[in-house]
């Protein structure tokens, strides 16, 4: 087919494209959350975390220090839970947090990191100076985009690749020359790619195969424009090759072409953008070193170029001149490209990888290539939770949308108005990745960035026009990426971090002049990376985190002198980078886990044992070291690094966990009364008085508080003032069968540092593999490794994994990951060691549990929420039989004080 042929029928599919193409650059609401280099790989879960595998010679993977070993199965960098994007060049890995800061690390040789040194470094280090707000990393150079859109570039400039007007070398980030605003970037081996607001693409850096597309092979080393009568949405840098997507869906490549990286059924070098010998719309391009990949409007992939390592992922190793299906028929929502290797994102968070492995860099558990899309074991799960005023929404690991308690409005999203006591599948859409919920109305992100509302629309804040029942869409193809739901109003931002609103304007927390019944934009100078929604009050953070806030102020909530009805910026001494908003008052953490409070402290929600107002943004003296916040009606939560859960405020249905109903108000951080760790997500809502956090896995939750409309997912209609009723995201059918049977778990000492696990299975259904992880307390674990396994089988397989760093007592358990984004998890083992203290492991339990540290001559007993007592004194803990939920373990000996411990039955 010639060029030419690729524009017909684009009119059928420009309606289709709609708004979606103007938003193209922001793509998917987790964008940028994995990377593909040279020959290592990151990824970033949905909780934050960072992980890593392959190449690890000039310390690229941020372990602490360079290796010849590589790593063949993703590890998880660090605890810090603000990772918000990654890129990966040759040799060296740069990330963002949520505040905008950057990190580096890897080799430095020619000063890629921006440190100002040559010397590598096998750490995150963070780099001075601005906050940004995208990050790309060439061969051995990097750039960066400030939120003003400024473009920065440091490292190798042999051949101008740093746009700044030089070929010297950079040790810091130096602005590209001409102050030119560009919305994304992209870079090659040995040139740079930038494209502007109006849709013009730019170019400097190499051109020996006219890479740039300026219709010449000189080099250039500032930006040039590259002639188009069309405005481009996305670009990307192969190593010699460039493409560039526009607005009707239609692919343009230039450069080398020699293995048919164009695209245009040629191996003729292309001086000029070309078109892709293609018929069908595109939404997303990547370019690898000499491959190219374009995924389709229904989320099929399309590759080209060379394929001799089997990067086509089309089951074969020859090369292909124009866009050929990758194998397997499935569905994507995302796509990265390594200099000889693919990743792909699938909308339930599985990660997918094919193409050179010779270094580990697809994180399979192996070092063999693949020629076909591959399951790695690297699961991005989404465990977003959210709570309305009598109503609650969770998104399981797996993807799929739950929903319980209140549905007078419909707000279950279900498509009635029963109200449920226990979680109801929402759907079967298994790509959702966000939820928020209003007073009584829902509001749900998909992975590709479309936003659904459903429930009560009394004032708009559905945006959809009409009340639903039922998910529909909002926006008319706006693409997002992030959303909050008021008392009776919405917010949310796309990629690029523009703000709409819709809903009630009551209080002008909508930000606009006036109401409004769909999502409309806010103000025109204005960027955010984060929202969050009161009653009726709006707060939101730039990528520096800078703090804005509008609507309602009558309680100080604002933390503004004087009202405002638009984004207004919050005096504060330094940048945020987390926010909660609950119905009058306000909270938010800096990037050391310092918590500020401002707004209504009626009952003590702030933190602050003085006033009942509190007028502007204030640290609070004492707090622990937190990493996590929520806000509910009139009470607050936070976890701290280790999962420990405080709560402070209003309790007077028992939502802050404490055992106790009080209607006096509590402004002491005091742990909740199962004493737990490990939590993880939260979930309150500005308008609710019950609370909900995440257990270790990623189906279940523990609620506590009010209960009327059965909010708590327990089964009942009766309050908790503990986080004792477990909420099983799961129905009957689904909780039957293990998708693997396993026969046997034993781990070993096998010498003063190192421990032997093997394990067996019957059979599997499913299996992408087991996540070994390890603790030393046996509650808190942390992944070690990841061993692929058998996928579907009946046959019996054997595995095993040696721990070379096993010193003192050490606990062990599998996490077995099911292709659907399940995680099961194994009972624990235990090697040598002395346990100081009563530990129960496995906890969580489904079944046995041992008991460490227990005195002798002592008996144990268990008792449940109520403190009744549900299995009498014993020498041995038995819980067979016991509903799920969290119990307490006493265990009395002779002449010493009883002991404690937390048990949570699942």
């Amino acid at each position: 087919m010639q060029a030419s042929g690729a524009r017909i029928g684009r009119g059928f599919w420009l309606l289709l494209l709609g708004l979606l193409a103007t938003l193209a650059t922001q793509a998917q609401a987790l964008r940028g959350t994995f990377a593909a280099g040279g020959g290592h790989s990151l990824s970033i879960h949905a909780d934050g975390t960072l992980w890593v595998t392959g190449k690890n010679d000039h310390g690229q993977l941020g372990t602490g220090a360079a290796s010849a070993t590589n790593l063949t199965s993703w590890t998880q960098l660090g605890t810090a839970t603000d990772w918000v994007q990654v890129a990966a060049g040759n040799s060296h890995s740069l990330a963002l947090k949520a505040n905008g800061q950057l990190y580096a690390w890897g080799d430095n040789t020619y000063g890629q990191l921006g440190l100002g040194t040559t010397t590598d470094v096998a750490t995150p280090t963070a780099l001075g100076g601005a906050a940004y707000t995208q990050v790309v990393a060439g061969y051995r150079f990097s750039l960066a985009l400030q939120a003003d859109g400024r473009a920065y570039g440091w490292g190798e400039n042999a051949e101008g690749q740093l746009g700044d007007g030089t070929l010297i070398m950079k040790l810091v980030p130096t602005a590209v020359i001409g102050g030119r605003v560009f919305t994304q970037l992209a870079a090659g081996f040995y040139h740079s790619l930038g494209l502007g607001h109006d849709g013009t693409a730019w170019a400097w850096g190499r051109n020996s195969y006219g890479q740039l597309g300026l219709g010449t092979t000189t080099t250039e080393p500032a930006p040039k424009a590259i002639a188009s009568n069309e405005a481009y949405v996305q670009l990307a840098a192969g190593s010699y090759h460039s493409l560039a997507l526009r607005a009707d869906g239609t692919v343009y490549g230039w450069g080398n072409n020699s293995y048919g990286q164009v695209g245009n059924g040629t191996t003729d070098m292309k001086l000029v953008p070309t078109a892709v010998d293609s018929n069908v719309p595109y939404t997303a391009i990547a370019a690898g070193s000499y491959h190219s990949l374009a995924r389709r409007a229904t989320g099929l992939l399309d590759a080209w170029g060379y394929n001799a390592l089997g990067q086509l992922g089309n089951r074969d190793l020859a090369n292909r001149l124009v866009p050929t299906a990758v194998s397997g028929g499935d569905t994507y929502v995302q796509l990265a490209a390594g200099q000889n290797y693919t990743q792909a994102l699938k909308a339930n968070g599985s990660l997918w990888a094919w193409g050179l492995n010779d270094s580990g860099q697809l994180g399979d558990g192996t070092a063999d290539n693949r020629s076909a899309p591959l399951a790695t074991g690297q699961a991005l799960p989404t465990r977003s939770t959210a709570a309305g005023s009598n109503f609650s929404l969770a998104i399981r690991g797996d993807g799929t949308l739950w929903a319980w308690g209140s549905n007078a409005d419909g707000q279950l999203g279900n498509g009635t108005t029963t109200s449920q006591r226990r979680p109801v599948q929402v759907g079967t859409a298994n790509d959702w990745v966000q939820v928020a919920a209003g007073q009584n109305f829902g509001l749900a992100l998909k992975a590709t960035g479309a936003l659904y509302a459903w429930g009560s629309n009394t004032v708009g804040q559905l945006g959809t026009g009409a009340a639903a029942s039922t998910p529909t869409a909002v926006g008319g193809g706006l693409i997002f990426a992030r959303i909050a739901a008021g008392a009776q109003h919405s917010l949310a931002l796309t990629g690029a971090g523009k703000l709409y609103a819709w809903g009630s304007n009551s209080a002008g927390q909508l930000g606009t002049t006036s109401a409004a019944a769909t999502p409309t934009a806010v103000g025109s100078g204005y960027t955010f990376a984060q929202l969050a929604a009161g009653s009726q009050h709006s707060l939101a953070l730039t990528a520096a985190g800078a703090l804005y806030a509008w609507g309602d102020n009558t309680y100080g909530q604002l933390g503004t002198a004087t009202a405002a009805s638009s984004p207004t910026l919050v005096s504060l001494g330094g940048p945020l980078t987390q926010l909660a908003a609950g119905g009058r008052h306000s909270l938010a953490l800096t990037a050391t886990g310092a918590l500020y409070s401002w707004g209504d402290n009626s009952y003590g929600q702030l933190g602050i044992s003085t006033g009942q107002l509190v007028g502007a943004p204030t640290l609070v003296a004492g707090a622990p070291t937190l990493t996590r916040v929520a806000t509910g009606a009139a009470h607050s939560l936070a976890l701290t690094p280790v999962g420990t859960l405080y709560a402070w405020g209003d309790n007077d249905s028992g939502e802050l966990g404490l055992g106790t109903i009080s209607a006096a108000a509590n402004a002491a951080f005091s742990q909740e009364a199962t004493g737990g760790t490990g939590w993880t997500t939260l979930g309150v809502g500005s308008t609710g008085n019950f609370s909900l956090v995440r257990t270790t896995s990623a189906q279940n939750l523990a609620s506590t508080g009010a209960n009327e409309a059965g909010q708590l997912g327990d089964g009942t209609t009766t309050t908790a003032t503990r986080f004792d009723r477990l909420v099983r995201l799961q129905t009957v059918a689904q909780a039957a069968p293990l998708p693997v049977v396993l026969v046997r778990f034993e781990a070993q000492r096998t010498g003063p540092g190192t421990a032997a696990l093997t394990w067996a299975t019957a059979s599997e259904t499913g299996n992408l593999g087991f996540r070994v992880e390890k603790s030393g307390d046996g509650v808190a674990f942390v992944p070690l490794g990841f061993v692929a396994g058998a996928g579907s089988s009946t046959a019996a397989h054997a595995y095993a994994f040696t721990d070379a760093q096993a010193t003192g007592r050490s606990y062990y358990r599998l996490a077995q990951l099911d292709q659907d984004g399940t995680v099961t998890y194994s009972p624990t083992q235990v090697i040598a060691g002395a346990a100081t203290s009563l530990t129960l492991v496995p906890n969580p339990t489904r079944g046995p549990v041992q008991v460490l540290g227990l005195p002798s001559g002592a008996t144990l007993e268990i008792y449940n929420a109520l403190g009744q007592v549900v299995r009498p004194a014993t020498t041995t803990l038995e819980v067979a039989g016991l509903p799920a939920g969290v119990y307490l373990v006493r265990a009395t000996a002779p002449q010493q004080a009883p002991q404690t411990a937390r048990l949570v039955v699942e």
